[in-house]
């Protein structure tokens, strides 16, 4: 695919005020973290014109991925990476956002039960020694998503901010009601 065809592509596709997002880096884990744990205590909190679920469920969410991915990029081996091009990679990780209502969660981070505070206090530091463990690892590890492939150790890093900034907008207007 030529870079003329994706310029178009995504001129297109890309409502104008987003244009500029791409430019705009992913925040760092130590504040995604105190984010995560600022909002915690109020994990009970439910506003169903924003979310279907609790605040504890996109905190629970948020943090099972987190744990997942981190042990999937500890545990792969370099020589199994498998670079191929994804429009749906390509489009997230430049905007460095994930729409709305537009994913659905693996049955294996999507609890049907209700959510426990201490359960969520233990994901939470878990996914923080996770987050630690995964610092300085191989460029070419590697974790592969459903449905975006197979995500470089970089890039993975990213999708964790992104992915985890989203569901900490969606408990933000939660909270705000």
């Amino acid at each position: 695919m030529n870079a003329n065809f994706m310029l178009c592509f995504f001129k297109f596709q890309i409502p104008h005020h987003l244009l500029s997002l791409h430019k705009t880096h992913p925040m760092p884990f130590t504040f995604i973290l105190m984010r995560l744990e600022k909002a915690l205590p109020q994990a009970e909190k439910v506003n169903l014109k924003v979310s279907q679920r609790e605040a504890g469920w996109h905190l629970e969410h948020s943090l099972k991925i987190i744990k997942s991915i981190c042990d999937t990029l500890i545990a792969s081996n370099p020589k199994d990476y498998k670079p191929k091009f994804n429009i749906r990679k390509f489009y997230i990780l430049w905007l460095n956002r994930i729409p709305r209502g537009k994913g659905r969660s693996p049955k294996p981070f999507n609890n049907k039960e209700e959510i426990d505070q201490a359960a969520l206090q233990q994901h939470y530091e878990n996914a923080k020694i996770a987050l630690r463990g995964i610092q300085h690892l191989d460029k070419h590890t590697h974790f592969r998503h459903p449905i975006f492939g197979d995500l470089k150790y970089k890039d993975a890093k990213k999708f964790i901010k992104i992915h985890t900034r989203h569901h900490l907008d969606i408990i933000d207007d939660i909270l705000k009601a």
